[in-house]
C-alpha cells in the first residue's frame, strides 16, 4: 500500500510507502511516540505516524501549528513558482482528520529523560503542566533566522528601508505588495543581498542555508510580475540551484533582473531615504557605490534554540554548524529521530519528504525495539 500526498499546485509527489503495514509488530495500543515541534515537519510525520496506527502526541510552544510557513506569501505569478507554502494547509487538513494524535499547544517540555527505552518528560503550560511517557521520540523544532543586526554595517533596524526576506515576506503576504517603510510608496528600485548571515566566516558561520536564493528570486519575480517597472538587483556570490525547472526559471529570470556578483560591503542612509551600497567593481580593486529605493537581506537558516536543551538533557551531539548531528544511527538506536532542519537548512519540500522518511524510521525501531 502507497499513500500519496499529492498538490495540484506543486509538482513535487511524497510518498509514504507502508507495505510493511500489515507486518507492523508494534504493540500500537501501548506504543506512543512524542513529537517536540510542530512546524512542517513535525505536522508531516505526525499524519506519517498516524497513518501507520502508532499513537502520537505532539508538543508546540506556540500558539498555533506551523512554525516558521505561516509567516511566508505565496510567491505566484502567473503560473505557481514551487514554493511550496500551500502545502502547510494540506498538512494541517490531514493532522485534523488523524483521529490517534493528540496536539498541545502553548506547551514546552520542561526535562526530559530517557530511562528503560522509555522516554519521560515532564511540561508546562498555561494553567499547568503535567508528566508523559513515550517509547520514541521525534525532534522536530525548526530553526531561528539570523539576526540581521548581527551585521552592523547594513544598518538593519537603523535605515527604515533596509529589511530582511522575513520582513518582505510578511508584507507580501499581509497587503499583497512592497512598500517603503519610510513612507510606504512602491520602490522603484531594490536591491537583494544573499547571503546574509550564512558563508559568513567572520561569524562562524561557513554553511550554505539553501533555501535564501530560492526565496529572494521568487520574491523578485512577483515583485516584477506586479510592478514591472521596479528595477531590481540581486547581489550574490552563487545562486544555488532548486527545483527541476531551475534552468527554465532562471533564463526567464535572468531577463528582468540584473545579477551582481558580488557582496556589498556596507549599507549608508542616502538622500530621501534612499541606501547606498558600496560593493566592489567588476575588477575586483575599485569599489563603487549605488543608491536603491529599497534593500532586502536574504537571512540565512540558524540552528534553534532548543537544541542545547537536547544536548544536555539527552546527551545529543552537536555538528561543527550547532545542529544535531547528520550521524541519525547513533540516535535511532535509542528511539531518537529528527525531521526538518533540526539537522540543519532545508526547504519545505525537503522538510515534508525527509519527515516521511523519518516516521517509516520511527515505525521499523517500534517493530524491533528492545522492551
Amino acid at each position: 500500500m502507497v499513500v500519496e500526498i499529492r498538490n495540484p499546485k506543486f509538482k513535487s509527489i511524497f510518498i509514504l510507502n507502508h507495505n510493511f503495514e500489515h507486518n507492523l509488530k508494534v504493540n500500537s495500543k501501548n506504543s506512543k511516540v512524542l513529537i517536540i515541534g510542530g512546524g512542517i515537519a513535525g505536522i508531516t510525520a505526525a499524519v506519517a505516524l498516524s497513518r501507520l496506527k502508532i499513537a502520537v502526541t505532539l508538543i508546540e510552544k506556540a500558539t498555533a501549528l506551523g512554525g516558521m510557513v505561516p509567516n511566508y506569501c505565496c510567491k505566484a505569478t502567473d503560473a505557481c513558482q514551487q514554493c511550496g507554502v500551500c502545502l502547510l494547509n494540506d498538512s494541517l487538513q490531514a493532522l485534523s482528520q488523524a483521529s490517534n494524535v493528540e496536539v498541545h499547544l502553548q506547551t514546552e517540555v520542561t526535562d526530559l529523560t530517557l530511562d528503560a527505552n522509555k522516554f519521560l518528560y515532564t511540561f508546562s503550560r498555561p494553567g499547568g503542566g503535567g508528566e508523559g511517557r513515550a517509547e520514541a521520540l521525534l525532534l522536530a523544532t525548526g530553526f531561528t533566522p539570523f539576526r540581521a543586526e548581527d551585521k552592523p554595517q547594513y544598518r538593519y533596524g537603523i535605515l527604515p528601508n533596509v529589511i530582511t526576506g522575513l520582513d518582505l515576506e510578511r508584507q507580501l503576504k499581509e497587503t499583497g505588495s512592497v512598500v517603503r517603510p519610510s513612507n510606504h510608496t512602491l520602490p522603484t528600485s531594490i536591491a537583494f543581498i544573499q547571503c546574509v548571515g550564512s558563508r559568513d566566516p567572520h561569524l562562524n558561520h561557513p554553511f550554505c542555508s539553501r533555501v535564501c536564493c530560492a526565496y529572494a528570486l521568487r520574491m523578485a519575480n512577483l515583485i516584477k510580475y506586479k510592478n514591472p517597472q521596479t528595477e531590481i538587483a540581486v547581489f550574490y556570490m552563487d545562486i544555488q540551484t532548486f527545483g527541476k525547472d531551475f534552468s527554465l526559471f532562471m533564463e526567464k529570470t535572468e531577463k528582468q533582473i540584473r545579477f551582481i556578483r558580488t557582496i556589498p560591503g556596507e549599507i549608508q542612509k542616502g538622500d530621501n531615504d534612499q541606501v547606498w551600497l558600496t560593493f566592489q567593481d567588476d575588477d575586483g580593486l575599485s569599489s563603487r557605490k549605488q543608491a536603491f529605493d529599497l534593500a532586502i537581506l536574504s537571512v540565512g537558516i540558524m540552528p534553534g534554540s532548543d537544541l542545547e536543551f537536547f544536548k544536555d538533557k539527552l546527551g545529543l551531539p552537536l555538528n561543527g554548524d550547532g545542529f544535531l548531528s547528520e550521524a541519525n544511527e547513533i540516535f535511532s538506536s535509542k528511539g531518537i529521530f529528527l525531521a526538518g532542519t533540526v539537522r540543519g537548512p532545508k526547504g519545505i519540500a525537503g522538510s515534508i519528504t525527509q519527515a516521511y522518511r523519518t516516521a517509516e524510521e520511527v515505525a521499523a525501531y517500534l517493530k524491533t525495539r528492545p522492551v
